[in-house]
């Protein structure tokens, strides 16, 4: 009888270890079906963040018509195959995503991560289990700064770095002798404003408010009122889009006038933040990583082809996944062999050109795999987002100070 028993749990040993190779978590091992190379895409596609995951999955199957038409979604005989999953905006849900993916679908890489905290998560994971993990949009800082190898951020910025354009704004236009920094307490947010809050203080800006507050609020008057009281020269928010939407309508409602108020992309620049707020957004500024008439070859085509297509018009979060399929297809053309170590090398070596820029994964400044941004400033005019900066690829003319409330 004992004999038998452990007969049973040598063979339990040998299915668990057998599982456990089977699981893609080896150094050079090879995923995905026999006839596909599978993507694994993670997005918030329900939730409060569902209408980012919406336009960015749209992007991506945009991009990917237009590499099949040309040819480009085949592989040494395999067709490349997109397998969505959706994180609903929920840490535990995108860890949950990204195993399954990686384990049961034996997917060949990653992509997706909207929101920093899941594509944190995600990022986690995935150089866990050794497999290539090519990131959206999430950017908080540290997402590329823990020496990840497994891990790529290339239409996406740091969020510190979303401010590049805009420091030089700052420096020849707006001039600044007071700052007020309020921030949801994401990733994103906290990260947004640590870059914003460091620069300020290196260039001895005076920081009269500095507040994080819960994402998701509904009441901002407190806050604001508390931060009209340090009369600020400028306000620069991190926030998504109904967060966005709620406080600058809430500043008509108190009078509560400043030179400039700017966002730090994000829900400042959705068309929703206009539809949301209307005419409170007139003279809010944002920075931004994409815009339609930027000079990058391709970038006008994607907005128009999208907005006949869906019968909306997308923002840098479209660009980016637009961009990112594009990059996966030349980095899997190129790949020696479709193990995870392969297609690491082959994102690894990318240098290309996409309707967000340049891409080239790079080590520099603590950060690993990551290309470095291009950022914009813009500005809503008349419900119409305006690039004001650089001022070679300006579309309209900036309007500094802000009228007042009054006055408009």
């Amino acid at each position: 009888m004992k004999k038998f028993r452990w007969q049973i749990i040598a063979v339990l040993l040998v299915v668990a270890l057998v599982g456990l190779l089977a699981g893609g978590c080896g150094g050079g091992s090879s995923s995905g079906g026999k006839d596909t190379v599978k993507v694994g895409i993670i997005l918030p596609l329900t939730g409060s963040e569902a209408m980012f995951g919406e336009m960015e999955k749209n992007s991506f199957e945009l991009a990917y018509e237009e590499l099949k038409a040309a040819g480009k979604t085949t592989v040494g005989g395999k067709e490349i195959k997109l397998m969505y999953e959706d994180d609903q905006g929920k840490q535990d849900v995108a860890k949950s995503a990204t195993e399954k993916l990686v384990n049961q679908d034996k997917v060949n890489m990653l992509s997706g991560g909207y929101s920093s905290a899941c594509t944190n998560v995600i990022a986690g994971s995935a150089q866990t289990l050794n497999t290539p993990f090519l990131v959206v949009t999430g950017s908080s800082d540290d997402i590329t700064k823990k020496g990840w190898q497994y891990v790529f951020r290339g239409s996406a910025a740091p969020a510190s770095k979303y401010t590049i354009s805009f420091w030089d704004m700052l420096e020849k236009v707006v001039k600044p002798q007071s700052v007020a920094i309020i921030y949801e307490n994401t990733d994103f947010g906290t990260s947004g404003a640590k870059g914003f809050r460091e620069e300020c203080n290196k260039r001895g800006i005076k920081i009269a408010f500095d507040q994080a507050y819960e994402h998701g609020a509904i009441d901002f008057k407190p806050m604001l009122a508390n931060m009209r009281s340090t009369n600020p020269d400028m306000i620069f928010a991190t926030s998504y889009v109904m967060d966005a939407s709620m406080i600058v309508k809430q500043m008509k409602e108190l009078d509560f006038n400043t030179k400039l108020f700017v966002g730090n992309g994000a829900g400042y620049t959705m068309p929703e933040f206009y539809e949301n707020a209307g005419a409170a957004t007139d003279y809010v500024a944002s920075t931004a990583l994409w815009v339609p008439n930027v000079t990058w070859p391709g970038a006008a085509d994607y907005f128009n082809k999208y907005k006949q297509k869906y019968g909306k018009e997308p923002d840098y979060h479209g660009a980016q996944a637009y961009a990112t399929m594009y990059i996966i297809a030349d980095a899997l053309g190129r790949a020696k062999d479709m193990t995870n170590t392969g297609i690491q090398q082959a994102l690894k070596q990318t240098d290309m050109m996409t309707i967000m820029g340049p891409i080239k994964f790079e080590d520099w400044d603590g950060y690993t795999n990551q290309d470095r941004p291009n950022t914009y400033v813009v500005q809503w005019q008349k419900g119409k987002l305006e690039v004001i900066w650089p001022e070679d690829v300006k579309s309209a003319s900036y309007v500094y100070p802000a009228p007042k409330w009054s006055e408009r």
